[in-house]
């Protein structure tokens, strides 16, 4: 029985990974920047085959085997079956950037996240 969910669960796991977590890069990618920027949301990402912590940054990096996938937990994806993207944030800028950006989000506040830094 442990081998069948094992199976059921890994193909729905590729399954839902490639419909909602794969990457594909759309005009939003480049909202506000000039012709031939790099995709604001970073994609793609630099593989890495293990998990490393950097103590100059405070940053905790985690495997990147495929470039264009955004960072997920497979249990909360198959079982919920929506997109998300997980990041491991400290403290400093990365906190600040997603503080501004959840609050964005929540509010739908017409500053922009640059006019709100200045504001602060």
């Amino acid at each position: 029985i442990q081998k069948e969910w094992n199976d059921v669960f890994e193909h729905e796991h590729k399954k839902m990974g490639e419909k909602v977590q794969r990457h594909q890069c759309r005009g939003v990618c480049f909202k506000g920047r000039p012709p031939g920027s790099p995709c604001r949301f970073g994609y793609p990402h630099e593989l890495e085959e293990k998990c490393c912590f950097e103590p100059e940054t405070n940053a905790i990096y985690l495997p990147i085997l495929e470039p264009n996938v955004n960072f997920h937990n497979p249990y909360v994806l198959v079982f919920t079956r929506h997109n998300h993207d997980l990041k491991c944030i400290l403290s400093g800028k990365a906190a600040k950037t997603a503080m501004f950006y959840i609050s964005d989000y929540i509010t739908k506040n017409s500053l922009s996240t640059g006019d709100m830094f200045t504001l602060l």
